[in-house]
């Protein structure tokens, strides 16, 4: 008899769940909350798209993204404050292919301390610090094979010793690097001159055509937007081979409310999808439910159910990847930083817990280490974003008179976008029992359901990364010729950060963790979980392509 498998979400991780599933031999339903906006998933050839290059339909109108009046989250910083914000929190797309519809593909892989980072260094005061229930050997070829899936352009030559001590590769990347923006370049020369070492960053981002797909143009319009021509790798690769397989049916605008457990086993899910006339409701049953619906998503579903939580850190250990970010101004040239591929450059020294001398700072500070993380070289601004910042500026200088020849010559200048240059670096988040994820008592979604409520703030450790990291971003930024630079200031204390990981842990004693060592949530026999939510530890690094490899790693042990 076939087997039938239920995956909630399209993205990264429901889409290697479905296509490993479907691949061996399985009936599978994909449900997907958000719309689709494709056409010939399933044929041979390229796929439509509904994305263009259009700022405003994708940075303001929620092309992508969740409408926060219909789907909102809450968030407050500590369990003493109340709810401080009622909208999005770091808002993931919501549609078919889910996270990786925006994203800019850097796909570099977490380092081997990032898997046993407590029997590495130890334990960390305050912290929930754990080592995954594998090492980076046993999931090395799960990211060789995802790689090849993705389609990823790199150097493995180029990278720093460093990183391939902590990260060894079998193979190389399926292409070499496509052209390298003028802004990473220079931010680039600043590092080589302080004794760093830079290098392409690893992206599922064709620089030449394969798998149907063209070589990346270099439009600008990457990170943040949908790829128009589909250059850029995603989860419609394994998407597409799990639709052509004819096992897979993609329902897409359709929300799952409960996965409807029956003792230790789940009998299926309940789901609803809006209509014309109204809201319609309905059941499937299933042999396995896999949830995929993204970190804060994948808890509040698990929690609405009632699935069990023996270990207590359902929804907590919530990570959001610190970002710091720091930039300058280059008078004297323009940088268009508006155009390519976001980052094109990136140095992962920062990553090294014994980079200079921070691991005495660390200690001095009463931590057993201090993590930074990759630093991207060569961000930038979009044209609306900068003129909203000019527009802002103007209208608190002049009241009503925002827009004028002050203006034209902002824009003309070009300070915040064709002179700017920001570099972040993806600083390491620990894992936090005071950074969660449950239920709000009072705010509901359109369906009537408890909305997410996310606590979180940031620890020492972070605090002690910022202190010690951000005079090193400044410097190289005044190596690379800044005139002047400085922190990016934030504008509001709710994380915006897009790197959701935890709160459904792997590991091998229920006691300490929420999921087993292959996603199945202990106490259940037949529910797993593929997404971001199962992360133990953050690493220094974009999390997308280790996400996707322990999905596999998953799925591939179900089906065996």
């Amino acid at each position: 008899m076939t087997r039938k498998a239920i995956v909630i979400g399209s993205g990264a991780g429901g889409s290697i769940a479905a296509m490993t599933l479907a691949e061996a031999g399985w009936e599978v339903t994909v449900y997907e909350k958000g719309p689709n906006y494709f056409t010939n998933l399933e044929g041979p050839g390229p796929v439509g798209t509904a994305f263009s290059n259009d700022e405003v339909k994708s940075k303001f109108r929620n092309f992508n993204t969740p409408d926060p009046l219909i789907y909102p989250q809450t968030f407050r910083s500590s369990e003493a404050e109340p709810v401080a914000h009622v909208g999005m929190v770091s808002a993931l797309p919501q549609l078919v292919g889910g996270g990786t519809m925006h994203w800019d593909a850097k796909v570099p892989r977490f380092w081997d301390i990032d898997f046993q980072a407590l029997s590495a260094d130890g334990p960390v005061p305050g912290a929930d610090v754990q080592d995954w229930p594998f090492d980076y050997a046993e999931l090395a070829p799960y990211y060789d094979e995802v790689e090849a899936l993705l389609g990823v352009q790199g150097d493995a030559d180029a990278l720093s010793e460093v990183s391939k001590k902590h990260a060894p590769r079998a193979k190389p990347y399926a292409m070499g690097p496509g052209p390298q923006q003028h802004a990473s370049l220079i931010t680039a020369e600043g590092a080589r001159k302080i004794d760093l070492h830079p290098s392409p960053i690893p992206a599922a981002i064709n620089s030449r055509a394969r798998d149907a797909r063209p070589a990346c143009n270099n439009c600008g319009f990457c990170a943040g937007y949908g790829c128009t021509t589909q250059a850029r790798g995603s989860a419609l690769d394994p998407l597409r081979r799990a639709l052509r397989t004819g096992r897979v049916d993609l329902v897409p605008d359709t929300m799952i409310t409960k996965v409807v457990l029956r003792g230790n086993r789940a009998w299926g899910v309940e789901w609803a999808r809006p209509t014309p006339h109204g809201l319609k409701r309905g059941k499937q049953g299933a042999d396995v439910v896999v949830m995929a619906a993204s970190a804060m998503e994948t808890v509040r579903l698990a929690l609405l159910s009632g699935l069990p939580n023996a270990s207590g850190r359902m929804g907590q250990r919530l990570m959001l990847h610190s970002v710091l970010d720091w930039w300058g101004i280059f008078p004297g040239e323009r940088l268009h930083t508006h155009r390519g591929r976001s980052a094109t450059q990136f140095l992962e020294d920062f990553n090294d817990p014994d980079f200079g001398d921070v691991r005495d700072f660390a200690k001095q500070n009463g931590l057993p280490y201090v993590r930074g993380g990759m630093v991207e070289l060569g961000l930038g601004s979009d044209p609306i974003i900068e003129a909203n910042t000019y527009r802002a500026h103007l209208k608190t200088l002049r009241p009503g008179k925002p827009f004028g020849a002050d203006f034209k010559r902002m824009m003309r200048a070009s300070l915040l976008r064709d002179r700017f240059v920001r570099i972040a670096m993806v600083g390491t988040d620990l894992p936090y029992r005071t950074n969660t994820v449950t239920l709000d008592p009072e705010v509901k979604d359109v369906h009537g359901l408890p909305v997410a409520r996310i606590t979180y703030a940031v620890g020492k450790h972070e605090n002690l990364a910022q202190e010690y990291y951000l005079p090193w971003l400044a410097y190289l930024l005044e190596q690379a010729g800044a005139e002047f630079s400085t922190r990016t200031g934030r504008t509001s204390v709710v994380p915006d950060s897009i790197h959701i990981l935890g709160g459904m842990h792997l590991g091998a004693d229920p006691r300490t963790s929420v999921c087993d060592p292959y996603g199945r949530v202990h106490g259940t026999d037949n529910v797993f979980v593929t997404d971001g939510s199962t992360a133990v530890t953050s690493g220094g690094h974009n999390p997308t392509l280790t996400l996707m490899s322990v999905a596999l790693r998953s799925m591939r042990h179900l089906v065996t």
